[in-house]
């Protein structure tokens, strides 16, 4: 529990020390995805440091290109 507030930490001093930096710029763009990808490290270092299982995104690509494997397949005749 300890390990999981200080990642949350850590995540916000960061986006406390540099989004008010492009906030200020107006820099929209980078705001949203340097906010995604601080989210999702944060949420992949709560993961991490509670040895949580997380399935492999391997099984995503597997789901994704299977169909597509399978018409290709269908297509050719193979």
């Amino acid at each position: 529990m300890l390990l999981t507030i200080a990642v949350v930490i850590v995540g916000c001093l960061m986006g406390v020390i540099d989004l008010p930096k492009l906030w200020k710029k107006k820099e929209w763009k980078e705001v949203t995805v340097y906010s995604c990808l601080l989210l999702t490290s944060i949420f992949f270092g709560i993961v991490a440091v509670n040895l949580w299982e997380f399935p492999s995104p391997l099984y995503i690509i597997i789901w994704i290109y299977k169909p597509v494997n399978q018409l290709l397949a269908y297509i050719t005749g193979s």
